[in-house]
């Protein structure tokens, strides 16, 4: 008997007739669909290939694959992007006998263990078996998280789990500091370490760009944390930092960067080499990379800047928005608003820029659809121009949104 066909599988789980907002079998269901998650959902079937995608509410929910066999190289190489990707919270892989089902709350690891089996792995079930009509209900009821709460540990997710790193990392960072290294200071340069990685994972810049910036013999921040001795190290690291300041003119790129590299000592060198290097930082044992930055959404900026910043002096009316509760706002906001392009939007409060970058990605998404034979010059000249023309903040992160203009839609 021949499985694994698209009808077969969808028909197994009880997908049937669904479409779109509900079910979209692939990438071109999405031409028509500009709102919230759209560029999510793109992302997610270039990175993983995916052969269907489950919504509610608008949000994805189940990614589905089909594979030929289970392989433990690839499934361990697959899960750690479908993790970074941080979009659905299930990956069902579709294999000829048997559906496995993984967890994007479940830190990725290099390895199976003992028993063969990966720690994200909640469930496998027969395709014969009556359980896979059951599976989808139970899902979209919220049953099967209740009933495999260890597997859905929130504080495991991507954001959380790069969050909580950060903060280990930075807490290092501020017992190091016998000089005057404001809790600011701290803040933005981990911040714009995370931003310039972004950059180099997601192929904008690299060894060509770091010459120009006159940082020889490296391809990626990650050589140039370490460089021996410190001192050298922290002297290219301030030329990149002050390249990528004319280049991007963030907001995270115009502190004193002399002041602040005065400042920076070898130790908080050793510890910044020390957390790309995957070294726990309160155990210092390195352990596995699980990160890749060329995947994480780029709303994550955001997310640390709300991290970072939500203990900031309340006085100074600073608050900061989840981004699951900035798209709603955005989606009811925009409800009657059948084109974004040629609007004018502005924040006059935006703080961490989360609602900008989130209107950012639909104008580009709808860009993107309306121009889809562009050049990659010609798209990312038209985007900055789209940014520039139409949106406007008080205190914007301009760093966040030229990211997403340089990186997410080249």
């Amino acid at each position: 008997m021949t499985v694994g066909t698209s009808r077969d599988w969808r028909r197994e789980f009880g997908i049937g007739v669904r479409k779109s907002p509900s079910f979209f079998a692939n990438r071109d269901e999405l031409s028509e669909a500009t709102g919230t998650h759209a560029h999510v959902l793109r992302r997610a079937f270039d990175l993983l290939d995916l052969d269907g995608v489950l919504c509610a509410d608008n949000a994805p929910l189940v990614y589905f694959k089909q594979v030929q066999e289970i392989e433990r190289v690839d499934i361990i190489h697959l899960h750690r992007r479908f993790w970074n990707h941080g979009g659905a919270p299930i990956l069902v892989l579709i294999a000829p006998t048997e559906i496995q089902i993984f967890s994007g709350s479940s830190r990725p690891v290099p390895q199976m263990d003992a028993n063969g089996r990966l720690a994200s792995l909640v469930e496998t079930i027969d395709r014969t078996s009556t359980a896979l009509r059951e599976f989808l209900p139970s899902v979209e009821s919220g049953e099967f998280f209740r009933r495999h709460a260890r597997s859905f540990n929130p504080e495991q997710r991507v954001d959380h789990d790069l969050l909580d790193n950060l903060q280990a990392t930075r807490e290092k960072l501020a017992a190091a500091s016998a000089r005057a290294l404001s809790p600011q200071a701290l803040d933005a340069l981990l911040c714009r370490l995370v931003f310039t990685c972004y950059l180099f994972d997601r192929g904008v810049i690299g060894a060509n760009y770091l010459s120009t910036a006159g940082v020889n013999g490296a391809s990626h921040l990650r050589d140039v944390l370490a460089v021996q001795p410190r001192s050298n190290a922290k002297d290219r690291l301030y030329k990149l930092f002050a390249k990528l300041g004319e280049d991007f003119n963030g907001d995270l790129f115009s502190d004193n960067l002399q002041e602040e590299a005065r400042l920076i000592t070898a130790t908080h060198i050793d510890l910044l080499d020390a957390f790309f290097k995957a070294t726990d930082v309160s155990g210092g044992q390195e352990s596995f990379w699980p990160y890749d930055f060329g995947v994480i959404p780029v709303e994550t900026i955001s997310a640390i800047y709300e991290r970072f910043l939500k203990d900031a002096d309340k006085q100074t009316g600073a608050f900061y928005t989840p981004r699951f509760l900035a798209e709603a706002v955005l989606d009811t906001a925009l409800i009657d608003t059948e084109s974004l392009l040629g609007l004018r939007c502005l924040d006059p409060a935006c703080g961490s820029g989360i609602f900008l970058v989130g209107l950012f990605n639909r104008m580009a998404e709808e860009w993107k659809q309306a121009n889809p034979d562009s050049r990659n010059d010609k798209r990312a000249r038209e985007l900055m121009k789209l940014l520039r023309s139409s949106l406007f903040g008080v205190d914007i992160n301009q760093t966040a949104c030229r990211i997403t203009a340089f990186s997410l839609y080249l």
